[in-house]
């Protein structure tokens, strides 16, 4: 059912909740038969799933819909469901375990309940516990919070077209009409759930350098500086494109991904003093104003409902508007299109 009780604009989970972690892969666990080459089992991955109605040791004294509220490291769904095909004896590679527990690994931040953050929609979870996760944090996918009426992806239709066009849960809802509907909708990066709505690409429309350390000889990309950020986990919204750089073969147009990179880039420069240096700070309200107007420019999106969504997901991640974003090396000055080449002067008949 839903409970319709918030935090942070996001959908409390409890044990009267219908919310599910859903498919959280991958959960490698020893599968018969037990013969050479792997005495053992095969090692296979399944996809791992749990309800919130499993919800075990949660608050005391103050429920929702009479019954008890997920919190911060007390409670966890007591079975998860999906792997039970490997049944070999030594079972999940890490847990030793099949239906083993699933339990949060974020919250909110800032509300409590018996002075324990709870657990919302949209926090991460890590599934078929022993003592420790046996698969990768995965989103936990309830009723769409953004249906509140002062909500601006509520006010902008978003939200509504989400509700009537996608089967729960969305992010595995791959048909047309919910990936038109979702088009706005922010996703982490990974799991990748933009590449059945046309082999889409996940972008982050604030990059992740803005928020990590100068990249290190052999590095592939900085070092955090912020302890809970993860560009995994962080925003990105579905576009056209495979990276910065993809074009339209035939009229050399840049494609979404680059454009929304390049706006960004534009925007931040110009809201910078000039002459601002690589590495310099500035306020991340500044970062956030720029993603959106970067996003809506390019894909049409209401800059209102993705500047919250935004917000909202990197403050998930202890980033907050009032911390500091640093300026990394963004591609700014790129062609809409490309310049046909110049053809090389006839050489005269001698």
């Amino acid at each position: 059912m839903a409970n319709q009780v918030f935090a942070n604009g996001m959908e409390i989970s409890c044990k009267a909740a219908d919310g599910k972690s859903v498919a959280c892969f991958p959960d490698v666990c020893f599968t018969p038969p037990q013969a050479p080459p792997t005495p053992p089992g095969v090692p296979i991955p399944y996809p791992n799933t749990g309800m919130a109605s499993d919800t075990s040791n949660g608050s005391r004294t103050v429920k929702i819909s009479a019954k008890e509220v997920m919190l911060k490291d007390q409670s966890y769904f007591k079975t998860s469901y999906g792997d039970e095909a490997g049944c070999a004896p030594k079972k999940g590679v890490i847990t030793s375990k099949i239906k083993g527990k699933v339990y949060f690994t974020a919250w909110s931040m800032n509300v409590k309940f018996e002075g324990k953050n709870v657990d919302r929609m949209g926090d991460l979870t890590t599934h078929n516990h022993g003592s420790q996760g046996n698969t990768v944090p995965w989103p936990y996918l309830d009723e769409v919070a953004l249906a509140l009426d002062d909500h601006p992806c509520a006010k902008s239709g978003d939200a509504k077209k989400v509700n009537d066009d996608c089967s729960k849960p969305i992010a595995k809802d791959c048909s047309d009409a919910c990936c038109k509907a979702r088009r706005c909708v922010m996703v982490p990066f990974s799991p990748n759930s933009c590449v059945g709505c046309g082999g889409k690409t996940p972008h982050h429309p604030i990059p992740v350098g803005e928020l990590s350390e100068s990249r290190k000889k052999g590095e592939a990309r900085g070092q955090s500086r912020y302890p809970k950020y993860s560009d995994g986990a962080a925003p990105c919204i579905c576009v056209e494109g495979k990276d910065h750089d993809s074009r339209n073969p035939v009229s050399t147009e840049l494609d979404e991904h680059g454009r929304v990179g390049a706006k960004f880039a534009q925007l931040r420069n110009d809201k910078l003093p000039k002459g601002t240096k690589l590495g310099a700070e500035y306020d991340f309200s500044i970062a956030l104003d720029c993603g959106a107007q970067a996003v809506s420019s390019a894909t049409g999106c209401d800059e209102a409902c993705v500047r919250k969504q935004l917000e909202v997901a990197h403050e998930q991640m202890d980033v907050k508007p009032t911390d500091k974003a640093f300026k990394s090396k963004q591609k700014a000055n790129v062609p809409l299109f490309k310049k046909p080449p110049i053809a090389a002067a006839p050489v005269a008949p001698q």
